[in-house]
């Protein structure tokens, strides 16, 4: 995000292509830990992310590729990010019967279960987005150089921080958490983070 801003006069000339060029690294590495996620886990027969993880990562992903991102490389790269979801959903769905054997509810419930978190984080990321977007110098300092839409002092980059902190910090809790219930690593590795 922010691929487009314009940095203040006293920003090195480096700056805003170093920014996209680390957003690129960025997309890179990402989507290779969803090709190594959905090998894995059609490997261990075990769901390569928490429910509630994948769910709130496939509304963030919709959110901004449709609705924030105006940059190509921006766009392009929550694009791939949402393909190489569809291989991340089905490995869940494929697996997730014998991951949740013990909690045959869950087992059971998964494509509702991952429908309402999508639903419930579609809602939530769009009204942050929303609330974000609506006034100009939301976030922290003064936003003069960022635009979004035509709009001035709409800081994109910011607002991608907090949302996505916040997604990352739910994945990185319950990926823990679905190791310590599981007692195994399966669907996952160290090698993939």
């Amino acid at each position: 995000m922010g691929s487009s801003d314009i940095p203040p006069p006293s920003a090195p000339a480096w700056l805003v292509p170093a920014s996209t060029a680390c957003l690129s690294v960025g997309i890179t590495f990402w989507l290779l830990a969803y090709y190594f996620m959905v090998r894995r886990s059609l490997a261990t027969h075990a769901t390569p992310a928490p429910l509630l993880a994948l769910g709130l990562n496939l509304a963030w992903e919709v959110v901004y590729a449709f609705g924030v991102c105006e940059a190509p490389i921006e766009t392009f790269g929550f694009t791939c990010w949402l393909l190489l979801d569809i291989p991340v959903l089905y490995a869940t769905l494929k697996t997730a019967p014998r991951s949740f054997s013990n909690s045959p509810l869950v087992a059971r419930n998964v494509p509702l279960l991952l429908a309402v978190v999508f639903v419930a984080g579609l809602v939530g990321n769009g009204t942050f987005v929303w609330w974000w977007l609506k006034e100009p110098h939301r976030g922290y300092g003064i936003k003069w150089g960022k635009t979004w839409k035509g709009l001035e002092a709409r800081d994109t980059t910011e607002l991608a921080f907090w949302s996505a902190g916040v997604a990352q910090m739910i994945f990185s809790v319950s990926a823990l958490a679905m190791l310590l219930q599981r007692g195994h690593s399966g669907g996952q590795s160290y090698a993939i983070w």
